[in-house]
């Protein structure tokens, strides 16, 4: 756990409903600096709970990315800590990962790695012992740092016995260092919580951002004070920035705003990033070691009191309400891929490959009880239905 600042005001609450005055937000914010700049700055490290790990305040998220070159210039630019998985791209990232460390001659103690696979009721022992073996043969590596099992939604998820058996005979065996659960849907404070409380955690990967869930500070600070890890991811409250007009005026950057602001919080070890192009790495790096500027703040803010009622936060809560049964948060997630992460083409396969009945096809004609269930008074039924014609690209199924 990072030294606790008590200058720090770590105030981040977002007010909902009418009187909305944005994001709350007093994480250092330094007076103002050239909006646009981002100066060289020396990558940063901090330990990972008790894992006995140090990892670079930036983590190089590859999901989608099939890319040894931008993995090496990442490495260069003194990245250390890599996010993966064995069943993105059918293995083709943790190949690519191996294909950079082995080109670049990096040596294994200096390189963080973290990769899993989803385990559920029902899997074997045996299948997650062959998934942690298929990794390390892609990766081209004896061991990994951080294992973890993806797509917690739930603490049900974390109740799986084969999981702790085969994790316990890899880490005898050398194979594997700490262990750690993954998830991205919305209020993960019970999958936190039940982490907590189980003991066999050592690592949280989760979605956090600025806009929602502010409670969830509270429970990351008990977590490092149990020497428990974090590692956040998806810190843009749903990338949805572009929408709005003259956001990133004056060369502000929202990514990297997103990542200060994580940063800013002490007990968080690092933040993954997907990263796709160089001109990232070069960016997010600025975000290094440097506090959020005024403008930064304020960009924030705007984007919180904008984008409060429209941001999905996958928590699934309207699904209940269905009649239809569409499977809500995936939808969002795969338009929030599509539009905001310029993954086009991953989203649309992603909700071809949803089951039409869970698909939003039959939304048009709907009288959206969803509306009413959302907790956060976002417009669900409009939404999904531009979902779906952007996902499939045709308004013949809708």
């Amino acid at each position: 756990m990072a030294p606790r600042n008590p200058g720090i005001d770590r105030r981040r609450l977002l007010q909902l409903g009418a009187a909305a005055s944005g994001l709350l937000v007093g994480c250092g914010a330094s007076p103002e600096a050239p909006a646009g700049a981002a100066a060289p700055a020396e990558m940063r490290y901090r330990p990972l709970g008790r894992t006995g790990l140090k990892v670079s305040e930036l983590t190089f998220g590859s999901h989608g990315v099939d890319n040894p070159p931008l993995m090496q210039a990442a490495l260069e630019a003194g990245v250390t800590t890599f996010f993966t998985s064995g069943e993105y791209l059918d293995g083709r990232e943790e190949i690519a990962m191996g294909t950079a460390m082995k080109a670049l001659g990096v040596r294994r103690e200096n390189v963080v790695i973290i990769t899993g696979s989803e385990v559920r009721r029902g899997t074997t022992k045996s299948r997650v012992l062959a998934a942690i073996d298929g990794s390390l043969r892609r990766l081209g590596t004896d061991h990994i740092d951080v294992y973890t099992t993806f797509d917690v939604c739930s603490p049900a998820d974390l109740q799986v016995d084969a999981l702790y058996e085969a994790f316990d005979e890899a880490r005898q065996a050398g194979k594997v260092k700490a262990l750690a659960l993954s998830g991205h849907c919305g209020g993960m404070q019970p999958c936190l919580e039940a982490a907590i409380a189980d003991g066999r955690i050592e690592v949280l990967l989760f979605k956090y951002d600025f806009v929602s869930y502010p409670d969830v500070d509270e429970i990351l600070h008990r977590a490092a004070e149990k020497g428990i890890g974090a590692v956040v991811f998806k810190t843009n409250a749903g990338a949805r920035h572009k929408e709005i007009k003259d956001l990133e005026a004056g060369g502000l950057s929202f990514q990297r705003a997103t990542v200060k602001w994580a940063l800013g919080n002490p007990d968080i070890s690092s933040v993954a990033v997907t990263i796709t192009n160089f001109k990232q790495i070069r960016d997010l790096t600025a975000a290094v070691g440097s506090p959020l500027t005024t403008a930064e703040v304020a960009m924030l803010r705007r984007y919180a009191r904008e984008m409060g009622d429209r941001y999905c936060r996958f928590c699934s809560s309207c699904e209940a309400s269905c009649p239809g049964g569409v499977a809500v948060a995936d939808v969002m997630r795969y338009a929030m891929y599509f539009s905001g992460y310029g993954r086009e083409k991953e989203a649309m396969q992603r909700y071809r490959d949803l089951p039409r009945t869970r698909t939003a096809a039959a939304c048009a004609g709907c009288a959206a009880p969803c509306e009413a269930a959302c907790p956060f008074g976002r417009p669900v039924h409009a939404e999904l239905v531009a979902a779906h014609r952007m996902l499939s690209l045709t308004e013949a199924r809708g």
